[in-house]
């Protein structure tokens, strides 16, 4: 008898694990790497520095209360700020390469950073794996990475302490620098890129009111103003004042400050049957989420990630 087979094997010679869950408890802000989760999870090596895409996110939850979920602001200050800082680290830990040395370099060598400070000091989530009749926050087994470890760059620059050590420092994307200038502890990327950068003007045409008199003035100019009305001088005040700003502040750049988390979803729990809130999928910039507790969090809560599925072992990720 003819086995009930599909018409074709289906090739699945690389199978992967793209439903990440982890377990939290309390009110306290916590961090997920989703590189270092799926590293962990599918004995892998992902590299950090990739737009990952999330299809979609769950919170379980035995009580009534609200998660706000937020990643890093998607922008050009973003993607710069962090190319420019991979370049830097990748130039300062090559300075010991060939023909200097052979073979220092680790097999997994990987530019990694953390969204901002607190994420440095709070550290990333583990993925979790569970057993029977395991409700959030029991019976669960925390997969970890045996080497993980964020991005530290090593500064030539004489800060004149007394230990003549080499001052060494982490990174991380949003918020200002922590340290002192003789002892750095992490640097912030983007304000890094934004002190390196020149600012576009305050006005263009910036124009002083002794200018715009003189252009009012001028005889060839009064040639065509015929209106009683002086209807040219009136569009030259208009010109003079309207839109020779920027529609920004050309002072500032998002991500300089660590209130500058982009927000994706909000998840509320109630106490009751079932206690699951869902959220639209969404962009992970370099694969870092912050888990936000907000009101009513007490106990223990699982979060579930589904990540989109692609070409990058397995998972959709696009390159910065």
């Amino acid at each position: 008898m003819r086995a009930n087979l599909p018409a074709k094997k289906h090739k699945h010679t690389s199978p992967t694990q793209t439903r990440l869950s982890f377990e939290g408890s309390g009110g306290a802000t916590q961090y997920i790497d989703i590189a270092m989760a799926m590293s962990a999870i599918n004995r892998v090596a992902l590299r950090q520095g990739l737009y990952y895409y999330v299809n979609s996110v769950e919170i379980y939850n035995n009580e009534t209360g609200v998660i706000d979920l937020h990643v890093l602001p998607d922008t050009w200050t973003t993607k710069n700020a962090h190319n420019r800082a991979r370049t830097l680290w990748n130039k300062n830990m090559t300075m010991v390469g060939p023909p200097l040395t052979a073979g220092l370099m680790p097999k997994y060598h990987d530019f990694k950073v953390t969204m901002n400070d607190r994420h440095r000091t709070t550290g990333s989530m583990n993925p979790s794996l569970h057993g029977l009749n395991g409700a959030s926050g029991s019976e669960h087994l925390a997969v970890t990475a045996d080497d993980w470890e964020y991005s530290r760059f090593v500064s030539a620059d004489d800060d004149g302490d007394v230990l003549q050590d080499a001052d060494k420092f982490k990174i991380h994307m949003l918020g200002p620098h922590v340290g002192t200038s003789d002892d750095w502890t992490s640097i912030g990327a983007i304000a890094s890129y934004a002190n390196t950068r020149t600012t576009v003007p305050d006005e263009s045409p910036d124009l002083t009111s002794s200018e715009v008199t003189n252009i009012k003035a001028d005889p060839l100019l009064n040639v065509f103003d015929m209106s009683s009305e002086e209807q040219l001088n009136e569009i030259i005040e208009v010109l003079a004042d309207d839109n020779d700003n920027p529609p920004y502040d050309h002072d500032l750049y998002t991500g300089e400050s660590e209130n500058t988390l982009q927000h994706v979803a909000r998840l509320g729990t109630e106490t009751g049957v079932g206690r699951i809130a869902r959220a639209a999928g969404f962009c992970a910039p370099f694969g870092l989420l912050c888990i936000d507790p907000m009101t009513g969090i007490t106990s223990g809560w699982r979060v579930v990630l589904n990540l989109a599925q692609g070409s990058y072992h397995g998972i959709y990720a696009e390159r910065v």
